[in-house]
């Protein structure tokens, strides 16, 4: 499947466009100190371009071709009772990858595909925590290390 790599604080807004799921993480953990609130997740989505609907049609054309043979031709007895009937399914395949290259060549001549991807196969990562600093040695009241106490114990 060919597509590159988005990421995303809020699993909806994909930003950028690049060639691995870890550049897209990278950037990403570069970009989370300009984000306001910290998200929960960071989420990378392969970019895939939308399906036109140009893949399939073989089927639907011959169906329509032979139509209109036989309409054109009704008086004529037998004249397009076999029309593109002996078909094979390599020959259609191979019509139908024929007519999605015109089709998708057509759209791209005259600037018509979808300006749009869709995003598919989204990973989520944790955001990284910071490490925690040792306060034990600022003279402070934190624990430093577990062991008996000099407060007595007493439920309240």
């Amino acid at each position: 499947m060919v597509g590159t790599f988005a990421y995303s604080f809020d699993r909806e807004t994909f930003h950028g466009s690049y060639a691995t799921r870890q550049e897209a993480l990278k950037k990403a953990l570069e970009k989370l100190p300009e984000v306001e609130t910290t998200p929960d997740a960071i989420y990378v989505g392969k970019r895939v371009p939308i399906d036109v609907g140009s893949s399939g049609l073989a089927e639907m054309i011959l169906a329509a071709m032979r139509r209109r043979v036989r309409e054109q031709n009704s008086e004529e007895v037998g004249v397009a009772d076999d029309f593109l009937m002996r078909v094979n399914e390599h020959q259609l395949a191979e019509l139908d990858d024929e007519i999605d290259r015109v089709i998708r060549a057509w759209l791209l001549k005259h600037e018509l595909m979808p300006r749009q991807d869709k995003i598919v196969a989204i990973s989520e990562h944790p955001i990284p925590q910071p490490s925690m600093v040792s306060r034990a040695s600022n003279g402070g009241n934190e624990v430093g290390e577990l062991g008996e106490s000099e407060y007595p114990f007493s439920l309240l």
